[in-house]
């Protein structure tokens, strides 16, 4: 016989994990909304987004086009077998990468911002897929232990592991000619902050903010913002 206390946490449990389910699609949904640069990310490379629990350690909800390209479907993000289902798809040395990064993590926290290839199994062949991890900052919400990801669909004659270590290295030089003020504002143009936020936030005005982006432009020799977070999340890679 069900007691009505037992009733009461039947209702409660489905009432908490819908609410938790609807919170991580509002942090997701409104960062990538005002991210001007996932905006500039085309339809053409399969752009599809999940969301990281630092603190649960386990990826906690993703969009469509991520589980569809992944052959995944909602309820496995739910199941404790998941790292080890994701472990198993990854190629070993790609993994093994992973491991570093979190033993890093463990020492000094998780990074704000990430950026790499992954090569996961499908049929007789590894397909590289291309991440962007970074910490979202949504107003109104504690998003501190979250870290959103963006993957990419990328071509196999796009990779190239020494290749990418040879830029990593590249860039890391690159981003540390910089000085520490251009630092500090390269962190914020890649949270997608506009000039008139970076001079909030730096106590100087919108036209030091706007002189600064160009100065790193030109200094990191890029055109746009978009190539800034793929050059700022090269250099931090291995970090």
């Amino acid at each position: 016989m069900i007691t009505d206390r037992e009733q009461m946490k039947q209702a409660i449990v489905p009432a908490t994990l819908d609410s938790m389910e609807s919170l991580y699609r509002k942090i997701t949904d409104v960062f990538l909304r005002n991210n001007y640069i996932f905006q500039q990310i085309p339809d053409s490379l399969n752009l599809g987004v999940f969301l990281f629990d630092t603190h649960r350690d386990k990826i906690v909800y993703a969009d469509e086009r991520f589980v569809k390209s992944n052959n995944l479907n909602q309820h496995v993000f739910k199941r404790p077998v998941l790292r080890r289902f994701i472990f198993s798809a990854i190629h070993p040395d790609d993994a093994r990468r992973i491991r570093v990064l979190e033993r890093i993590a463990k020492r000094k926290g998780h990074a704000s911002f990430l950026n790499g290839i992954l090569r996961f199994k499908q049929h007789l062949s590894y397909v590289p897929y291309y991440f962007m991890v970074t910490k979202p900052e949504v107003k109104g919400y504690d998003t501190e232990h979250f870290r959103i990801g963006i993957q990419l669909k990328q071509s196999p004659l796009k990779i190239n592991l020494e290749h990418e270590l040879s830029e990593v290295e590249y860039y890391q030089k690159l981003v540390s000619s910089l000085s520490m003020r251009e630092q500090e504002i390269l962190q914020l143009i890649v949270k997608g902050e506009t000039d008139r936020c970076i001079g909030e936030v730096l106590n100087i005005s919108t036209h030091t903010s706007k002189k600064h982006r160009k100065n790193i432009l030109h200094k990191l020799g890029v055109k746009n913002t978009a190539c800034l977070a793929y050059m700022a999340g090269k250099s931090s890679l291995f970090s």
